[in-house]
């Protein structure tokens, strides 16, 4: 007979934080994932800039006022949020614990300041860092793009270096060499954390109760006849 705590092997989906340089593929490496794993979702984050043509609210992002996204700051509600340009920028927590409960793994590309505010809120996070092969790579990728002049690249390299900087604070470093390769180590990552102590929470409850306390009760009773 099967026994109904088997249903509750790590039902809870994973949050998984990806932060790295700009160059570095992460967003590569994201999308890839999604597409080989449709179980796995992002969620749309909420902004305070005003839409841009083609733009849809809930898709794109959640767009709101600033009164609003502050509320929602001071109230819990955002799992994590910045400022860009005098915009803000943020994650809503009740859209990521809703993607969780159905089972699903969300993944979230933040920065290192994003990823450590996720940590505080959600200690069973799980963040991978992902890496350029090499500093000579990571140039030769922002300059290949064509989105960038001189000056905006060399901001970003100012910025990777303190990104970089900040990787030995993650639970996992992903070196994207080569995309294939970077997308299979991360898709190890996260489908072997699935049976960690904090996935697995939900079913370890589940066999406690089935099995140890319903096993004390039994003795009880054979000692108490």
């Amino acid at each position: 007979m099967k026994k109904e705590y088997l249903d509750r092997i790590a039902e809870h989906g994973q949050l998984i934080v990806v932060s790295g340089p700009s160059g570095a593929g992460k967003q590569t490496v994201i999308q890839k994932y999604l597409k080989e794993h449709p179980r796995a979702c992002t969620c749309v984050s909420a902004t305070t800039r005003e839409p841009r043509p083609g733009e849809t609210d809930g898709k794109e992002h959640y767009f709101v006022s600033l009164i609003e996204f502050e509320r929602m700051i001071r109230t819990g509600k955002m799992l994590e949020y910045s400022y860009i340009d005098k915009a803000g920028y943020g994650t809503p927590k009740e859209a990521v614990d809703e993607a969780r409960a159905k089972g699903k793994n969300v993944i979230l590309d933040l920065d290192a300041v994003g990823a450590m505010r996720v940590r505080t809120i959600c200690p069973d996070a799980t963040l991978v860092f992902i890496l350029p092969p090499s500093w000579e790579e990571l140039e030769k990728r922002l300059t290949k793009s064509g989105r960038y002049d001189e000056e905006k690249i060399a901001q970003l390299l100012d910025m990777a270096e303190e990104e970089i900087a900040c990787a030995n604070l993650y639970d996992y470093i992903i070196i994207n060499e080569d995309v294939d390769k970077a997308v299979s180590r991360f898709a190890q990552i996260v489908h072997g954390h699935r049976y960690s102590r904090n996935s697995m929470q939900g079913f370890l409850d589940s066999y406690i109760k089935g099995e140890i306390k319903e096993r004390n009760k039994e003795v009880a009773g054979a000692l108490n006849s």
